[in-house]
């Protein structure tokens, strides 16, 4: 890996490249892959073989990173066509991009022709059960849309855990893994110390996020 500014994998999804399976020398697709930090990472690491990215928006000012990767692809996925990666990959990655989107079980459905036979899909969606939105919506009186977070202003969609795991069956995905974003929090963390000591009995109210992998059936 070539050496770089301090700051310039500080976006990095280490939490969601921890659940690939896939060990090297893989083909990545992300979705909504900003300035491709993330795969570009899983590039130059040599754990991917090819790394494509799309996303919504382009950015002139970072044209260096889009280069590095093998292709990067802009527009709306909803709309985009990727007849021509037919059984190509063997991730994708969707890393807080399925509550933005107006039907994800489409998009869920329309990606299983690029996904390889094992291939699997990785993503992270927030969880509208956790207490920060019972505490906004219940206690405060607000469902105000914020420029960040569970309330993004751009979020079309909320789910709970029973309705991500539904999402994905719906799409007709096997989900072989879910965690809370719990784990990744900070060791002092007092939402994942309530979580330990009450044995994960309360962990749907405490994470405000939830990670998956789901393979293909």
């Amino acid at each position: 890996m070539t050496n770089k500014n301090e700051n310039y994998y500080s976006n990095i999804r280490h939490d969601l490249i921890g659940l690939i399976t896939k060990k090297e020398n893989f083909n990545v697709l992300e979705i909504g892959a900003g300035y491709g930090e993330t795969i570009i990472y899983l590039k130059e690491s040599g754990k991917a073989k090819e790394a494509i990215g799309v996303d919504l928006n382009y950015d002139e000012s970072k044209t260096d990173s889009y280069e590095r990767l093998d292709k990067f692809i802009f527009g709306d996925i909803e709309k985009l066509s990727l007849d021509e990666y037919e059984e190509k990959f063997d991730v994708i990655i969707l890393a807080d991009i399925l509550e933005h989107l107006n039907n994800p079980i489409e998009l869920l459905k329309k990606l299983k022709k690029n996904l390889k036979r094992d291939g699997e899909i990785i993503a992270s969606i927030p969880n509208i059960r956790s207490f920060n939105a019972l505490n906004k919506i219940f206690i405060k009186g607000t469902f105000a849309y914020e420029k960040e977070g569970l309330f993004d202003s751009t979020h079309l969609r909320f789910f709970c855990k029973k309705d991500i795991i539904a999402l994905f069956s719906e799409s007709k995905y096997h989900v072989d893994h879910i965690e809370s974003a719990l784990k990744s929090y900070k060791p002092k963390s007092l939402k994942k110390n309530i979580n330990k000591i009450t044995f994960g009995l309360f962990e749907e109210f405490l994470t405000t996020q939830y990670f998956i992998r789901a393979n293909n059936e």
